[in-house]
């Protein structure tokens, strides 16, 4: 099965295998994702008046959107997982070598460092947290407010606009603080990235070795017996 437009980079039998894995688990993911929107649905069709009004193409819309969702999550994992169980044992020595000092200097940082490191190691994560947070404090308290459904979609919709960008302008502004943690986070992911990248630099280069290998037994061709 073809791949796309990485079909000559690295090893073509990993990739093909790679990409049929993580095709199942998305297509896996899109089931499970499919079946929890169509309950979710139905429970909320029961209770909310709005969601039982809203049409049958709003309602299909957001149920494939369940299952796409599910099912892009569910394939990059896999892409990941695939990678680590091909690699279990290389990748499991590179990441100890580089989390023995880490965890050290970790354990001496102060309160208010591990905080800012946390933060900024996992700034995307806190980002949408504190969005889904705030959005379900306002949405709670837009709904006490006195005005018809579709006023109250348009006040969410401005408060997610502007929670969004007061989440960003935030943790950008946390990240340019400095803290003894900063090298730590640049450590890990600088050792990380290294430590996937040499490993499969290594087994493209093998896979190369025997490329190369197999060629040039071709081109000499079988050994004539001597007269």
């Amino acid at each position: 099965m073809s791949y796309g437009t990485h079909r000559e980079v690295g090893n073509v039998a990993h990739r093909e295998a790679q990409y049929n894995y993580a095709l199942r688990a998305a297509g896996q993911g899109f089931l499970i994702g499919i079946a929890s929107g169509l309950a979710g649905g139905y429970l909320l069709q029961r209770r909310y008046a709005h969601i039982r009004n809203l049409t049958l193409t709003m309602k299909t819309f957001l149920v494939a959107s369940c299952g796409t969702g599910v099912g892009v999550i569910f394939a990059d994992h896999a892409g990941i997982r695939f990678d680590q169980m091909h690699y279990k044992d290389k990748a499991a020595l590179a990441e100890r070598e580089a989390k023995s000092a880490s965890e050290q200097k970790w354990e001496n940082l102060s309160t208010f460092d591990k905080t800012l490191t946390f933060a900024k190691e996992h700034k995307f994560k806190v980002v949408i947290g504190s969005w889904i947070a705030s959005m379900a404090g306002s949405w709670m308290y837009i709904q006490t407010q006195p005005l018809s459904f579709a006023q109250k979609l348009v006040q969410a919709r401005v408060w997610a606009q502007g929670l969004t960008v007061a989440s960003l302008i935030g943790m950008a502004a946390v990240t340019q603080i400095p803290s003894a943690g900063d090298d730590l986070v640049s450590k890990s992911h600088t050792a990380d990235d290294h430590s996937w990248e040499k490993i499969i630099q290594e087994s493209n280069l093998k896979a190369h070795s025997q490329e190369k290998q197999g060629s040039a037994e071709k081109e000499q061709g079988p050994s004539q017996p001597a007269k």
